[in-house]
């Protein structure tokens, strides 16, 4: 034989050896399995150190695993609540599995800006590369540029030649730059709504995807924010709304968790429900979740064994088969993350039970989209004429005390009477109001005085309102008769003028500011005291906390027979249509940042030229009736905290601010 022919049948029998070796197996790794064999979470990320399990949070598996370069689905949604770890579990998961299995996938991560997307690669994802044992995979594409290390602040690239490029949504030029085949939108709703004049961000980046249309992946991840506003709350309402349903450790029922649920023909409540005490604070170890079906009392722990048996239910059909969505609210939280009572205390703190009102919108918010994973509804932001209109009394006129009417609808007579006075450029706007038990208002008189404001010795302005002041009465129609029991003014016009009239009494008379926010320092949240120039006592009030407050109030009806609801407002039959129509002057509207129209939060807004002047008053004095009490319970009392059951017994019994007829 040849030695040729030797050399070819040893290099057939080399290449047979070798088809021989090959198996007909193909060896797949789905996101959730990489994660769990390599991933490490250290301590300055978690307070879970260790390798990472999906058994801290079960149901984000299968999210997770949306993104299997095997799977089907195209586009998965998550509207999720605060503290789920899904950023954790999902996003950041996703990111080791394409370097390290899919390899070479071209990738983006989206986040809010910039600087937020650096922050993320930085405290992040690079720490999560070099703990998980990836940092030997980046690599520069261009092996030849021995200067280029894989990694700069644009993109992170390796082996196999896909990449990873964080960018802000505020960036459009760089979301038209390149396909991509992984998108990974980091909470969508704090994108801005419009990059310049090139149109909404995340639809620029989605486009970045037709490149890759049959086997693309795009993730979003987001807390929601505003009803009709919310880019995850749409989304969500395409796929095929997944709720996650668990069992009951009492009947083994599946159920959806709930906040609470009260059916109407029964009366039975069923989610999360809990104690107060007489202040109306929450008492600790009381909250429990009642299963709907049996009834049976669940505790915060008790969500270790409950959410390994998880099921994702479909709801409804999406617009492709390709196309997922799941809701999944903190109420799933790992126990030791965001612990059901943590839940009823932020909504203690939003929302008054007692009452049945808003404490505060913004948290009110929050709490919708950080705890229900749900967007918030403003309602009604507007209020109708007719509404305020129907708050007229026909029982009395300005001027009057409505003892009668006061005692019948709310329980006591009238307690107290405020004034309050709001400074305009050539005249004041001056109220009176009284206070019942349970904070019921009813507008006694309301004045606009013009004359010269700028001059305190001014007969038609400032004196008048000393002659309110200094002797100034009422009578009951029961016999009651009353003064001002303090007077507030606005000091947010002509603030000179006012600290200075204002200091020409002792006690009594105080300056007023509306502010946006209070120190953290302040004796309470709704106000904090400051000193004027003339070193009198003046007050900061948290002016939207008020108007939330006042605006509940107002919405709120009444059958005129029954008690009235706590907080709710009486004006007499005199009250002209011009006067209650400045009750109606603002409303809430969202606000958002002039430069790029991103949303950040909401405001009270007055268009220009409406008349608020009433509304204004009202505001001044539901602050000065929290400013009395607390002066009473706290500094006079010598309470821990303000006290109304005790504030109104006190006032009543011994007649603080009226002298009783005979």
């Amino acid at each position: 034989m040849h030695s040729e022919d030797r050399h070819w049948d040893d290099s057939l029998e080399w290449v047979i050896q070798r088809v021989g070796d090959l198996t007909d197996t193909v060896t797949t790794v789905k996101p959730s399995e990489w994660a769990e064999t390599y991933r490490y979470l250290p301590a300055s990320a978690t307070d879970l150190p260790g390798p990472f399990r999906y058994d801290v949070c079960p149901p984000l598996r299968d999210i997770a695993d949306c993104l299997d370069i095997h799977s089907s689905v195209r586009e998965v949604s998550l509207k999720k609540g605060a503290q789920i770890g899904a950023t954790t579990g999902i996003l950041e998961n996703a990111i080791g599995y394409i370097m390290a299995h899919v390899k070479s996938s071209p990738s983006m991560m989206l986040t809010a800006d910039d600087g937020l997307a650096r922050m993320r690669m930085e405290q992040y994802i690079i720490p999560m590369i070099n703990q998980s044992g990836l940092s030997h995979l980046i690599s520069a594409s261009d092996e030849d540029n021995k200067r280029r290390t894989g990694k700069t602040a644009k993109r992170l690239e390796w082996e196999g030649g896909g990449f990873l490029m964080p960018v802000g949504a505020q960036s459009a030029n760089k979301l038209r730059m390149v396909s991509i085949q992984f998108l990974l939108e980091d909470e969508t709703d704090g994108y801005p709504l419009q990059v310049g004049r090139d149109g909404k961000p995340h639809k620029l980046a989605e486009a970045r995807t037709k490149g890759f249309y049959n086997s693309r992946k795009i993730l979003r991840l987001s807390t929601p924010t505003i009803k009709g506003q919310s880019v995850i709350d749409e989304h969500y309402h395409e796929g095929d709304q997944r709720k996650c349903m668990v069992p009951c450790k009492g009947c083994g029922e599946y159920q959806e968790l709930v906040f609470q649920k009260v059916d109407r023909e029964t009366g039975e409540v069923w989610g999360l429900v809990w104690e107060t005490d007489d202040q109306g604070y929450l008492v600790p170890g009381s909250v429990r979740y009642v299963c709907k079906f049996c009834g049976h009392k669940h505790t915060n722990a008790d969500k270790k064994w409950m959410l390994p048996k998880y099921k994702w239910v479909p709801t409804a059909t999406p617009i492709s088969p390709d196309v997922r969505s799941y809701h999944f609210p903190a109420l799933y939280a790992p126990a030791a993350m965001y612990p059901w009572e943590a839940i009823v205390r932020d909504y203690l703190q939003a929302w008054d039970v007692g009452n049945n009102r808003p404490r505060d919108m913004g948290l009110l918010q929050e709490f919708y989209n950080n705890a229900l994973g749900e967007v918030f509804e403003l309602r009604g932001d507007k209020l109708r004429f007719s509404t305020v209109s129907a708050h007229r009394r026909s029982d009395y006129s300005y001027g009057e005390v409505p003892n009668e009417l006061a005692l019948r609808v709310s329980g006591s007579q009238v307690l107290i009477l405020l004034a309050t006075v709001d400074v305009q450029d050539g005249w004041l706007a001056v109220g009176v109001f009284g206070f019942t038990k349970g904070g019921r208002v009813f507008l006694v008189d309301y004045w606009h005085w013009e004359g010269d404001p700028y001059q305190l010795d001014d007969a038609e302005t400032w004196g008048q309102v000393r002659n309110l002041v200094e002797s100034g009465e009422y009578h009951a129609d029961d016999g009651s008769v009353y003064s001002v029991a303090a007077c507030f003014v606005d000091s947010g016009y002509m603030a000179d003028v006012v600290y200075r009239f204002c200091a020409e009494y002792e006690v009594g008379v105080f300056p007023i500011k509306g502010q946006t926010d209070i120190p953290a320092k302040a004796a309470v949240r709704e106000f904090s005291q400051f000193k004027t120039p003339m070193r009198g006592v003046a007050y900061g009030i948290r002016v939207d906390m008020y108007k939330d407050r006042a605006s509940a109030a107002l919405r709120r009806s009444w059958d005129g027979v029954t008690e009235q609801p706590e907080g709710h407002f009486n004006a007499p039959a005199t009250a002209s249509d011009k006067a209650m129509k400045e009750l109606t002057a603002e409303h809430k509207r969202e606000k958002l940042e002039k430069t790029t129209g991103r949303r950040v939060g909401y405001e009270w807004h007055r268009p220009q030229g409406a008349r608020n002047e009433l509304w204004d008053l009202l505001i001044y004095a539901l602050a000065g009736l929290d400013i009395i009490a607390w002066d009473l319970c706290v500094n006079q009392q010598e309470m821990e905290a303000v006290n109304w059951p005790a504030f109104w017994a006190l006032a009543e019994s011994e007649q603080l601010f009226y002298d009783l007829g005979q």
